[in-house]
Parts: C-alpha cells; structure tokens; sequence
C-alpha cells in the first residue's frame, strides 16, 4: 500500500471518527456540538459573508422541503458536514483503486444529497398539483359566498392530503389565530415551497386583500393547473408505454435465446450421435 493510500485512509478515518463524535454527543444532546459548529463558522469567516452563507442555504433547505423531510436540527452546518462526510467516504473507499476514481467519486457525494433534496423537492411539487387545484377551487367558493379571505385560508388543510402541504396549511393556520396578520403567515407559508403555484396563491391573496379581485385571479390559476395535471398524466403515459416496450423487448430477447440455445443444444446432440 503506498503512502498517498496510507495518508487517504488515516485522513477518511479520522473525519469518520469526528462526525460519528458529533451524531452520539453533540446531536443528542440537544444540539450543542452543531450550534458550537455554527458559531465558529461565523468566527472563522468575515462575518457578513459567513452571515449571508448560513441565510442563502437556510432558506434553500426551507424552500426545497429538507425541513420538513429531515427534521429543523439539519440546517446548513449540518447539511455542509453531512456532504463533507460523504465526499470523504468515496475518496477513501475509490482512491484504493486510482485516485481519479476518488476524486471523480468524491465530487458526485458531495453534490448527492443537494441532487437529493432537489429531486425531493420535484416529487413533491407533482403530488401537490391535485391538492392545490383543490385549494383554488376551494378559496374561489368560499370567496364568492362572502367569507374573508383569512377564515378560509385557516380552514384549507381540512382539504389537503399531501403530508407536507397539509402540515404547512396547519401552521399558516396556526400563525394566523397567534399573530392575526397575514401578511407575516404568508410569508411564513410561502418559504416553506419553492413552487410557482403557491407563490401566485400568497400574490393572489395579498392582492385580494388590497383591491377583491381574487375570484378570477384563483379561477385562472386553477385552469392553469389543470394544464399541468393534463401534462404530467401525458408524461406518465409516455413513460409506462416506453416501459411496456422495454417489458416486452426484454421477452422477446429471452425467448429468443431460449429458442437459440435450443438449437445449438440440439445441432450438438445430433453431431455427438453421428
């Protein structure tokens, strides 16, 4: 084993060591070790950088769900340790067969569970689309019979399945009976989603609140959601047809290697005989 291995293994063992230390003591005991973390981030850099770092990736996670799908404790600092881990690992794992392998692998762990939040992120986006065509729907009734725009926002998430929509409809809910100000509970709301159709419901409501022209406005919105429930149900379609041909190829091939080992099987038989 030469040095650079020997060197590569000691580093990798050492961070493992380091970030288990942190997921046994510091995590469960209230998270001191991660605020310890955070606090010396914002020593080490030049404060506002450091300041703007934590702000851009904390409304990243909030917006693109990773609150909600792995819990408030994973903010930016840990999210950065968690990728760092990740890139070590496949460096210490690959670089034992060449150093490009650990290299190339240690770049692709470090950008996984950003690909992963996002992809998170999309698939939620998708199964919201039925729930929120049902919220516009929902808002534009209760609208044109007269009831303020606030009591039927606080009473959406009766309405809601998706799981992470329906519990932020339940704290916008709850932030409107705290605070009574919807402006605040929009913005709150709005941070959790990084989806256009939920933006346009908070301008839409604002709006309402100024001018009372949101009866059309969610009457739109709700055609143009339907648009796009028609488009993902055509991308569905396209994908389980590719799928079938795909099945279907695949039997094909199968028994046309059957058929053929048959015939080979059979050629050898009969020429062992002669």
């Amino acid at each position: 084993m030469s040095r650079l291995e020997i060197s590569t293994w000691v580093t990798c063992g050492c961070m493992f060591t380091w970030v288990l230390s942190l997921g046994l003591t510091g995590f469960a005991k209230g998270g001191r070790v991660r605020k310890g973390c955070e606090r010396a981030m914002f020593l080490i850099a030049k404060k506002g950088r450091s300041i703007a770092w934590h702000e851009r990736w904390e409304k990243w996670l909030a917006r693109n769900g990773a609150n909600y799908h792995f819990g408030v404790k994973v903010g930016p600092m840990v999210f950065l340790l968690i990728r760092i881990f990740l890139a070590l690992a496949g460096v210490g794992v690959l670089s034992i067969l060449a150093p490009a392998y650990g290299i190339l692998a240690g770049i692709g762990l470090f950008w996984l569970p950003v690909g992963l939040v996002i992809y998170m992120n999309r698939r939620d986006n998708l199964n919201m689309l039925p729930d929120l065509k049902l919220m516009y729907h929902s808002l534009e009734i209760q609208t044109r019979a007269g009831v303020y725009v606030t009591d039927a926002m606080a009473e959406l998430y009766g309405s809601v399945w998706q799981p992470r929509l329906r519990q932020a409809l339940l704290d916008l809910a709850g932030d409107l009976v705290m605070r009574s100000d919807l402006a605040e509970a929009l913005e709150a709301f709005q941070g959790k989603f990084d989806n256009r159709y939920v933006d346009s419901l908070c301008l839409i409501i604002l709006q309402a609140m100024e001018s009372g022209q949101s009866v059309d406005l969610l009457s739109d919105l709700s055609e143009q959601i339907k648009d796009m429930e028609s488009a993902v149900l055509g991308q569905k379609k396209e994908a389980l047809d590719r799928s079938v041909t795909f099945y279907q190829l695949g039997i094909l091939v199968a028994v046309m290697g059957l058929i053929l080992y048959a015939c080979v099987t059979q050629m050898f038989t009969a020429a062992t005989i002669f």
